[in-house]
């Protein structure tokens, strides 16, 4: 990107500068937003989307409400797009084993996740040819639990590269805005899957909180039972990225009881830029109990996972910001972290 720089944007930010700019009245808000249509038009940053406000722009069941928003993205992003976090983790893994467990890296080395992080569009998004749809034997419903996963057939495809060749973005706006006089709510057509998902995460967490508060002697060992449940969160990838290297997972285990065991697990973790956000977020939001955990931490985490560590300046919600401040993960990645878009104006200048 140069000398772009990269703002990554939540969800109820963007909700913000629409309202601010459907409002028209004078606010720091409505400065933010002109700003950020200056400074893309100068080309000077780059405003991407996240899968997150796909899957979320999508929950509005009310398509004017939703095309609306879906204008405001559009205009800013351009359809640029950050990759997702599970791409994301496993390109960290493949420089983590060579870079902190000290493995020999098979054939070309990985690359930078810099070199590859922003993309074009909601197939960069979602790292799927099928861009926001997945395909299931069968939808979630009541007391029944999802199909498994299938793979999309060449007919699929072939269609959707069709799709994607219409003039206009015609397949870009559809995944983002949806059609026209639609709920998006259909039979057979899951648009709601992430609160089930972001409801089993917050129930978790929030299973994890009551059991802290009830033995507050366990809240000593609370980092080492978050470094021991992220380890397993990114073993799928783990061994596999190991497996591409030539390794077998008990080399990276044995390596990391070599080197220090929990203490070797969480620099392991660490390394990672994305793990460590998630890794500071939960620890840290786990130390206040006062800090309740709602439905959508689990996609808030997973797009500022990847923001905090790559995008020059991140507006979030207040509660997050401070919790990466605490942290000190604003300095050590350099990102200017906030919860105010008003700081936009003055950030964007400097």
């Amino acid at each position: 990107m140069g000398s772009k720089k990269i703002v990554y944007l939540d969800q109820n930010k963007w909700i913000e500068l629409l309202k601010a700019e459907k409002s028209g009245a004078d606010s720091t808000s409505l400065a933010a937003a002109t700003a950020l249509r200056e400074a893309v038009q100068s080309g000077s940053v780059v405003v991407p989307l996240a899968a997150s406000h796909y899957i979320e722009t999508w929950h509005r069941s009310d398509w004017a409400s939703r095309h609306a928003l879906a204008q405001v993205m559009r205009d800013l992003s351009q359809f640029s797009s950050l990759a997702p976090v599970q791409r994301v983790q496993r390109g960290e893994i493949g420089l983590a084993l060579t870079q902190y467990l000290g493995f020999e890296a098979q054939g070309k080395q990985p690359d930078a996740v810099q070199e590859w992080i922003l993309g074009r569009g909601v197939d960069h998004a979602f790292a799927s040819p099928t861009g926001r749809l997945r395909l299931v034997a069968s939808i979630a419903a009541e007391g029944v639990s999802e199909g498994e996963s299938l793979e999309p057939d060449m007919e699929l495809l072939d269609l959707l590269r069709k799709v994607q060749a219409l003039p206009n973005d015609a397949y870009e706006w559809w995944s983002l805005a949806g059609s026209e006089n639609d709920s998006m709510i259909h039979e057979d057509w899951d648009t709601r899957g992430q609160h089930r998902v972001g409801d089993s995460y917050a129930e978790q967490e929030r299973a994890l909180s009551n059991h802290l508060s009830s033995n507050p002697k366990k809240r000593a060992s609370l980092d080492d039972l978050i470094a021991a449940q992220d380890l397993i969160e990114i073993s799928e990838d783990a061994h596999e990225v190991a497996a591409e290297n030539g390794l077998e997972p008990l080399d990276i285990y044995g390596r990391l009881v070599e080197m220090g065991g929990p203490e070797a697990v969480k620099g392991f973790l660490l390394a990672m830029p994305s793990v460590a956000v998630r890794y500071e977020a939960r620890r840290l939001k786990h130390r206040n109990l006062q800090w309740s955990w709602q439905q959508h931490d689990h996609i808030d985490l997973a797009a500022l996972a990847v923001a905090v560590p790559y995008a020059d300046i991140v507006v979030t919600e207040r509660q997050w910001a401070h919790l990466f401040k605490v942290a000190k993960l604003d300095r050590r990645f350099g990102t200017h972290v906030t919860s105010r878009l008003g700081e936009l104006p003055n950030l964007l200048a400097t």
